[in-house]
């Protein structure tokens, strides 16, 4: 929409010869206008404003201007055939005119703050506040797409005058067109409602007409208004009387005598002129407006005013003189004027007014200004000048002038007494008398009420005759800074002179001052500073602290225990003890005096304007910022050199120039920044606009990376106030810039969220009321990932990332482990096995019996519920039961024959052997406990420790049950495996005696289900012997049944 140009526009002095051209001078100081727009005359007594002119070498960017609005967020905006421009104050920012905005004719705003633009050939354009466009044109019907005319009826609807006719925007935002053959076609100029609720008409074409209820009421043409030889070009409604219409007519004739304004009441027969008002010189009206109770005329030639009689007061010494179209006040009383040939005119409130120009006094070098009796005493290189209230004083008239040695003279007025006579000071003492202090024969005046005395070389001042300056001292007396050195004046007396003889080797004494024990100050020009006191003179110079030894100024402070001084190229302080202290960092070195006011700010008058700043800052002489005034900011004269002003006892300011006198409150309130408007219209992100919602909210996506804030600060009187803005929920960082130096911020990489961006303003000198705060919402929408609920599922799935991530990790280390473990597991039954078919290898009657009664016990214990882990060790531990025998003599162990009872006791000692072998196994300790313990029986008859029930391990009473099946049912040399239902009746018979109950109990379970019977078990096999196997089984003493069945029972 608006381009942001940067178009940095300052106050310029050359726009009205800068200030000196001021002066469309307003009556004292003005009012912030209100809904009537009154406002102060710019045309009575030419104080209180400047005009300043803007085209495009000033920083609008066009030539001309046709119209001029201001919107309710302070906003001006400026219609041109280059466009639509909008301007805070600071900056011009034209519009984009691809929204279809262009070459711009007429701006109206409505009473919703809409702006209503209509253009010279796109029909019209609407904008509202949230940054909006609705665009109507022909093809909505509208008559014609060049506009000329707006005005809004009570009822909201929006007429629009075209170049072919009138139509309407209704409150729902149709359009309709006014079909009607009296008005189709005519060129319309100018719509005005007046205070009754119609609307008036104006054409090109003579006529005016009204519109009631949407259609046309009364018609009136030429002949009807008695204007035939004329041409109408601009109308306005008298306010307080309805019906009745100021109308501007041209005539041929006008052209020496100028346009008039026929003044009348529209009837039903036609326009009753009760009054012909001559406008002379203004010629061609184009526009007019009321501000109050007065009219005013924009002309081809000028712009004028008009608050009753016979004739109009027209603008002089402005800027813009040329095809004036428009014209409105801004919410702080400024007016503004358009010109379609020269631009925009702006006529501001200055605090600053050039005295010479109010009273039209001839410019000249001015060396002292002092306020008398209600009258400004203007002391000159070329006499005296006076002017009072009414203006300029021609004489004033003097009762008894003479010497202070009593020689009377012959003067009989003091103007004309002081003419071409240099004046350098003067100066007002507390028995309200004038000391004129003059480089001439006449040397020092005193005024009194027309009552003259003067003092010279006659009295015993300095042959020079050159006076500067005099000061009052505390005692009555008087000090004179002369050429020559100091003289002391006490009851009309030149009681001494302080010069060469006394020690002042400088005696071109520039200023003087008393000090607090009655010493004399003298600041030389060249020497610096002397002190001069009853016991001798105190020498100051750039030895002792001062910059230059110039000294211009020397000045007791009014609220400090200091005195100020002023040197050639510093300012700096002396206290009371004559210590001298410069001025760090002052930016300004040409300064010529310095004046205090009851806020305790100190004005400092320099060769390129004012500076002002805190006593207290000067002196804490740390942190130096003054607040600078120049011709930029409406001060129309600069301080001459070594000149002295005055300060009237209300605040007033009469500064002595090098052009003359400026004037100016430095009492009153300076700039007021409580009513200043401050807005931001949109803000972008990552380069899109966003405009504020229903609830002023300005809502921008979660994606976006950049958001640029626009800020604006509308003022257009003479002030930079300084701006300080935050963006809350953003850190507590706040800036501060001058209005001058704001611009569009920018925040990257915000969170989702709502933050508050605020603004306060300050005057210059940092003063605030604090209710001058501005404030919107930006909300910029959440990512998704940026709502609480995705933190925690964020933070849960990392969570579980992390668990996963560490479950895999140590199902990796424990897959590498177990297969590892099950590496090892297999190398140890390997190993086992190895050792297993080892000890089968020694007992050549028990082939592959470790390994069956490993596999029985697997057998039991799965049925005995052990885990898989317990039974894969029980089965190494069976399969390393017999291991024991690797120690038994082989003659012993594979002895054909009965046993003698040592060779049984041999190979009884296989369980103990077998402990001993295994263990010290750490990684598996119940590997002995099998070997050890397996021949052990419950009812405590075995071996090798008689062990009963609980007492024998688990995994010896499992292996007893497996080793006593695999030794009856397997084959042997010397004999076939016993019949299977034998050795099942033999196991069981022997439960809970020999073997352990609930293991011959899973074993019998086992048989049930068809377990431990061989696959080539069809029957048969051996009962041989049974009943001695039961005895033997029974009675452990007896012998072995057969040595092939030695120790396997």
């Amino acid at each position: 929409m608006v381009d942001k140009r940067n178009i940095s526009v300052k106050l310029l002095k050359t726009v009205v010869c800068a200030v000196m051209a001021v002066c469309v001078l307003f009556a004292c100081v003005p009012q912030i206008v209100n809904a009537d727009k009154k406002s102060d005359d710019p045309t009575e007594n030419r104080e209180g404003f400047a005009a300043y002119l803007y085209d495009n070498t000033t920083g609008l960017p066009t030539p001309e201007a046709n119209a001029i609005v201001e919107t309710p967020d302070g906003f001006i905006w400026i219609g041109s055939y280059g466009g639509l421009i909008r301007y805070d104050g600071n900056t011009f920012e034209r519009f984009d005119s691809r929204s279809g905005i262009a070459s711009v004719n007429e701006l109206f705003v409505d009473s919703n703050g809409n702006l209503w633009v209509g253009t010279n050939d796109s029909g019209v354009g609407v904008i509202d506040r949230f940054g909006n466009i609705k665009m109507y044109n022909k093809r909505d019907g509208l008559p014609s797409a060049s506009i000329r005319a707006f005005a809004e009826g009570l009822d909201g609807k929006i007429y629009i005058g075209t170049t072919s006719g009138v139509a309407y925007v209704d409150t729902n935002g149709s359009l309709i067109w006014i079909d009607d053959s009296l008005i189709n076609n005519s060129y319309i100029m100018q719509l005005e409602l007046s205070a009754d609720g119609v609307i008036y008409c104006l054409t090109k074409e003579n006529v005016i007409f009204t519109l009631e209820n949407g259609s046309v009421g009364k018609f009136y043409d030429s002949e009807k208004l008695g204007i035939d030889d004329g041409v109408l070009r601009a109308m306005a409604s008298d306010p307080k009387n309805p019906g009745y219409l100021y109308v501007g007519v041209y005539k041929d004739s006008d052209r020496q005598t100028g346009s008039k304004i026929w003044y009348g009441k529209f009837e039903a027969d036609g326009f009753k002129s009760a009054k012909k008002i001559n406008v002379n010189p203004l010629i061609y009206i184009n526009y007019f407006e009321f501000v109050g109770d007065d009219l005013w005329v924009c002309a081809n030639n000028g712009i004028g005013r008009y608050n009753g009689g016979d004739e109009i007061a027209v603008l002089k010494d402005i800027p813009l003189t040329a095809s004036i179209e428009d014209m409105i006040i801004d919410y702080q009383g400024n007016f503004w004027f358009a010109s379609s040939k020269q631009g925009v005119m702006k006529v501001v409130k200055n605090h600053f007014t050039d005295v010479f120009d109010k009273y039209d006094i001839d410019r000249a070098v001015v060396n002292s200004t002092c306020n008398y009796n209600d009258m400004l005493f203007i002391g000159k290189d070329s006499g005296l000048t006076v002017v009072n209230t009414d203006g300029k004083v021609d004489r004033l008239k003097l009762n008894e002038v003479k010497t202070a040695s009593g020689e009377h003279l012959g003067y009989l007025d003091l103007i004309s007494m002081l003419e071409k006579v240099k004046i350098r000071s003067i100066i007002k003492d507390s028995k309200d008398r004038l000391w004129i202090s003059t480089f001439g024969d006449l040397g020092l005046v005193r005024y009194d009420n027309g009552n003259v005395v003067t003092f010279g070389k006659a009295e015993g001042l300095p042959e020079s005759q050159r006076i500067r300056t005099v000061y009052e001292c505390r005692d009555g007396s008087y000090l004179v800074a002369c050429t020559g050195g100091v003289a002391v004046i006490r009851d009309d007396k030149v009681e001494k002179v302080y010069g060469t003889e006394s020690g002042v080797s400088n005696i071109e004494i520039l200023t003087v001052a008393e000090g607090s024990d009655g010493e004399i100050i003298a600041g030389s020009d060249g020497d610096g500073i002397y002190i001069i006191g009853d016991s001798g003179i105190k020498h100051i110079n750039t030895d002792n602290g001062l910059m230059s030894d110039v000294v211009m100024r020397i000045k007791k402070s009014q609220n400090k225990d200091v005195y100020w001084i002023v040197t050639s190229n510093s300012i700096a302080y002396m206290t009371s003890d004559y210590e001298v202290h410069t001025i760090k960092d002052f930016p300004y070195s040409n300064n010529f005096d310095m004046y205090e006011d009851s806020q305790g700010d100190v004005w400092v008058l320099s060769s390129n304007g004012i500076y002002v700043i805190s006593a207290d800052a000067l002196i804490e002489n740390q942190n130096i910022s003054p607040v600078f005034y120049g011709i930029d900011n409406g001060l129309p004269i600069i301080a001459n050199a070594n000149s002295y002003s005055c300060v009237t006892d209300d605040g007033i300011l009469y500064v002595a120039g090098t052009t003359g006198v400026a004037k100016v409150n430095i009492e009153g309130v300076f700039e007021d920044v409580n009513d200043v408007k401050m807005s931001v219209p949109y803000v972008e992100a990552d380069g899109v606009k966003f405009y504020p919602d229903s609830e002023g909210k300005f809502v921008v996506p979660s994606s976006a990376k950049k958001i640029t804030i626009y800020p604006y600060i509308c003022s257009y009187n003479l002030m930079n106030p300084k701006v300080t803005y935050k963006l809350e929920g953003f850190g507590s960082y706040e800036s501060t810039v001058k209005r001058s130096e704001l611009s569009s911020i920018d925040y990257t990489n915000l969170r989702g969220g709502t933050y508050a961006f605020r603004m306060t303003l300050a005057d210059a000198m940092g003063h605030s009321s604090g209710e001058d705060v501005f404030s919107i919402v930006i909300v910029k929408q959440k990512a998704f990932y940026e709502y609480w609920w995705f933190m925690i599922l964020t933070l849960l799935l990392g969570i579980s990332l992390i668990a996963l991530m560490f479950y895999l990790y140590v199902r990796r280390k424990t897959k590498a482990l177990l297969k590892k473990q099950e590496e090892n597991k297999t190398l140890i039954r390997e190993i086992v096995e190895a050792f297993a078919k080892t000890i089968d290898m020694k007992d050549k009657y028990t082939n592959g019996h470790s390994k069956r009664v490993a596999d029985y016990t697997v057998l039991l214990a799965r049925e005995l519920g052990y885990d898989e882990e317990t039974v894969e060790k029980y089965y190494n531990i069976a399969l390393l039961h017999d291991i024991g025998k690797i120690g038994v003599p082989g003659e012993v162990l594979n002895k054909e024959g009965r046993l003698t009872d040592d060779e049984y006791h041999t190979i009884q000692s296989h369980t103990v052997l077998g402990y001993n072998v295994l263990k010290d196994i750490s990684i598996m300790p119940e590997l002995s406990v099998g070997a050890e313990s397996h021949h052990e029986r419950p009812d405590g008859k075995g071996y090798p420790q008689g062990l009963k029930e609980d007492e024998i391990p688990r995994v010896a009473q499992i292996i007893a049950v497996a080793d006593a099946f695999d030794a009856m049912y397997s084959n042997r040399p010397y004999r076939n495996r016993m019949n299977f239902e034998k050795v099942v009746s033999i196991i069981s018979g022997a439960r809970g005696t020999q073997m352990t109950a609930d293991v011959v109990d899973a074993f019998l379970r086992i048989v049930e289900r068809g377990g431990f019977r061989a696959p080539d078990d069809i029957g048969g096999g051996t009962t041989e012997d049974i009943d001695n196997i039961h005895k033997r089984l029974e009675n452990e003493s007896k012998d072995q049944e057969d040595k092939k069945d030695k120790g396997d029972v």
